[in-house]
């Protein structure tokens, strides 16, 4: 029990400090989107974004999601010199394949019914087409997460010996919206999120939870920021959370 009390004051105490600035910093342009047209806005839950002027949101009803690009990520990644470094291609493979369905899945299941999802390519006047490029993806260290802090008791040991060892997951992407019927980019986007904080984490001890978790919420983020009213504020994702899984 004295340990288990001190685990939860450990971890309570990191978690505070980190709870205070707990958002992931931009990542580094990957040439995706074009980073000279994005800008900050308040309003939109990514890090940066840029609409072209005077497009007519309203007119669009019909959106089709294209394979998720990971070539950039693969041509700059240094996962080679870590852990699971023989999967790497296998495991970036996977989490497109997720990311893509997961966004598919936002768009079908948005209650709205904003937009029409379109599983074959679109040509329509009232079409879009989504590219979305993973730039950065960083798993949990699973080896550190099971071993480390053991005495600690299970979920506490795998949030205090991550928080301690700086381990966090992360995740970046770049994303283009084009207008289907003529090809042109009418929306730019990126983000950088990094993984939620939990006093008592059980995430940690699979590689990509956290990652699908990141995805999970930008799916979501995008129905609402493809469907986003003037002057509307989109909440970002908490930075805490209360479940350890």
């Amino acid at each position: 029990m004295r340990h288990f009390m001190r685990a939860l004051l450990l971890t309570g105490l990191l978690g505070m400090g980190l709870l205070s600035g707990c958002r992931a910093k931009p990542a580094a342009n990957a040439g995706f989107a074009d980073a000279e047209l994005m800008q900050h806005d308040p309003n939109v839950p990514f890090h940066k974004i840029w609409r072209k002027p005077d497009v007519d949101w309203k007119h669009y009803d019909t959106i089709y999601v294209a394979d998720v690009n990971t070539a950039l990520m693969l041509a700059a990644t240094d996962w080679k010199k870590g852990e699971r470094k023989d999967e790497i291609e296998k495991d970036v493979a996977d989490i497109a394949v997720y990311c893509r369905d997961t966004v598919k899945k936002a768009f079908r299941d948005d209650p709205n019914k904003r937009f029409q999802l379109s599983d074959a390519p679109i040509t329509s006047a009232r079409g879009l087409i989504f590219e979305m490029a993973l730039v950065e993806l960083v798993p949990s260290k699973v080896s550190l997460n099971a071993l480390g802090y053991a005495p600690f008791g299970i979920g506490l040991g795998v949030t205090a010996a991550r928080t301690a060892a700086g381990d966090k997951s992360t995740a970046a992407f770049e994303a283009r919206v084009r207008d289907a019927a003529t090809g042109e980019i009418i929306l730019l986007a990126a983000d950088r999120e990094q993984e939620d904080f939990a006093l008592i984490d059980l995430r940690g001890f699979k590689w990509y939870t956290h990652i699908h978790a990141i995805i999970d919420n930008w799916s979501r983020q995008w129905v609402r920021v493809l469907d986003q009213k003037p002057g509307e504020k989109i909440k970002d994702t908490d930075t805490f959370r209360l479940l350890p899984w």
